[in-house]
């Protein structure tokens, strides 16, 4: 299970990867006042962060209650293959009635949102995208279901050219924020009006009436834990925005997207592929050795990327602006990618909770880390500044896997590997700390230091005991077989 683990996941990061840089394409333009002025990269945030809240509504838990029913043993075989399509009528409705509101109430919304309904235009083009994209992901979660990773990266890449051909193509034409988010509801209808017939093409065309309700039941709490989550991920924008105003939140902005390249480029596409085999493996087998071995592999090698981006940001953003404002990040980076290490945590822990059904138990322990959020925003945003906002994202993040995982102990036991999360976060933090004297050196010295502290980490994990010679092995061997070096039939006991 682990193998297929590994394999999965990382054939979900190249869709990870382009879609991340997709997004370092945009940022030359995001990042130039003449395509777009630096207060509507502001506006933007609060836009995207608008985006993925009103997506989670509008998709009422449908990812997770098709992944659930889709494997449930509970089900008969005829109820199982009926899932797809009762999904899609759902997210249909759903995506329409999120389209239709979104429009008619664009200019309350953009007040709301950005203190002004000058932007009404905006928010209508991203009610669109809103509602295509609903039902695209209908396709998307099924593809994952069926564990066809080939299939849901290609049609991710396919999407990812598509969005960032489109916006730039709006910014060249001088539609401004406007223009962005007609090129995310023209990506997004394109997509779902080809694989939807796709999908119905090769599913169960029957829509089972008995299964809307069980799945609702099963999903609508999720839109409470989910709202949660994304305000630990992008609420702390509207908060930037009403302290700070548009600019300092576009230097956030900046460093949020770099930060975020831990959640696009590793958090995501892990989580692709656990929650299918995590809930997998605990039905077949009641064992949690996948959920304890990737808790120790994912804190370490979500260490690592955190720490690269802290050293090499500031080069990065060299080569993209000349605002020194937004070069002057890597502190708020990787701060914000220590975040996102612990959400790639919460969802190994939260997995448990998944599988036994208890889907209000997670909406409570990530409300609670929301709040949590809230509070130490509003505390240390007025104080600190935007680095407050980075703070915050990753005590709040922190806070939620451990909450989870001592909730999921009553479902089940698992011993995770603790310590390894005091190493990894110590040995990050020293490594970088070491770097920050070269901040004024030139070039190749300072790139000289940094590449060898980034490659330091790995010895180190060895040296502080996260990882023995013997796992070395394996991984070797793991990466030969993923290569094609190595060919077994089925699939092997993991060691």
């Amino acid at each position: 299970m682990l193998r297929r683990l590994f394999r999965q996941s990382t054939t979900y990061a190249v869709a990870s990867v382009v879609s991340k840089l997709t997004g370092f394409a945009l940022l030359i333009y995001y990042g130039d006042p003449e395509y777009l002025p630096k207060a509507e990269f502001g506006y933007l945030g609060a836009l995207d962060a608008a985006k993925a809240l009103v997506l989670l509504v509008a998709g009422v838990g449908l990812p997770l209650g098709i992944i659930r029913f889709a494997s449930s043993s509970d089900l008969s075989e005829r109820e199982r293959a009926r899932v797809p399509a009762t999904a899609l009528l759902v997210a249909v409705v759903a995506g329409a009635v999120a389209a239709a509101a979104g429009w008619a109430l664009a200019p309350l919304a953009s007040e709301a949102l950005v203190g002004t309904a000058a932007r009404a235009e905006a928010v209508r083009w991203l009610s669109v995208f809103v509602g295509f994209k609903t039902v695209a992901d209908v396709s998307y979660t099924v593809l994952r279901q069926r564990e066809r990773a080939g299939a849901f990266v290609l049609i991710g890449v396919v999407e990812a050219l598509l969005l960032v051909g489109a916006v730039i193509a709006f910014l060249l034409m001088g539609e401004g924020l406007t223009g962005v988010m007609k090129g995310y509801a023209v990506s997004a209808a394109v997509v779902a009006c080809f694989v939807t017939p796709v999908l119905l093409s090769r599913v169960e065309r029957r829509v089972e009436w008995a299964l809307i309700r069980p799945m609702l039941l099963f999903g609508l709490p999720l839109i409470a834990s989910g709202i949660a989550s994304r305000f630990l991920n992008i609420g702390d924008r509207f908060l930037l925005l009403a302290y700070l105003g548009p600019e300092a939140t576009a230097v956030y902005e900046w460093a949020a997207r770099f930060g975020g390249v831990v959640n696009v480029f590793l958090v995501q596409s892990f989580v692709l592929a656990f929650t299918v085999l995590g809930l997998k493996s605990l039905d077949e087998s009641g064992s949690s050795d996948l959920h304890r071995q990737s808790f120790r592999h994912f804190a370490a090698l979500a260490g690592w990327v955190t720490l690269g981006l802290g050293l090499f940001v500031a080069d990065v953003s060299r080569l993209l602006t000349d605002d020194p404002e937004y070069v002057a990040t890597e502190a708020l980076v990787l701060l914000i990618g220590g975040g996102f290490a612990f959400y790639g945590l919460y969802f190994v822990v939260v997995n448990v909770l998944y599988a036994a059904g208890r889907t209000a138990a997670v909406a409570l322990t990530v409300g609670a880390a929301a709040l949590l959020n809230l509070g130490l925003n509003a505390v240390l945003i007025p104080t600190m500044g935007i680095a407050g906002a980075a703070v915050a994202t990753l005590i709040a993040y922190a806070a939620m896997a451990l909450g989870t995982a001592w909730m999921a102990q009553s479902s089940m036991a698992v011993r995770y590997p603790w310590r390894v999360l005091v190493w990894v976060g110590a040995l990050v933090a020293a490594l970088f700390l070491l770097a920050q004297p070269s901040g004024e050196w030139s070039v190749p010295t300072r790139l000289a230091l940094r590449v060898a502290l980034a490659a330091a980490y790995v010895p180190g994990l060895f040296l502080l005991g996260v990882y023995r010679r013997d796992d070395l092995g394996r991984a070797v061997a793991l990466v030969r077989e993923h290569a094609g070096s190595t060919t077994e039939a089925g699939d092997p006991e993991d060691r």
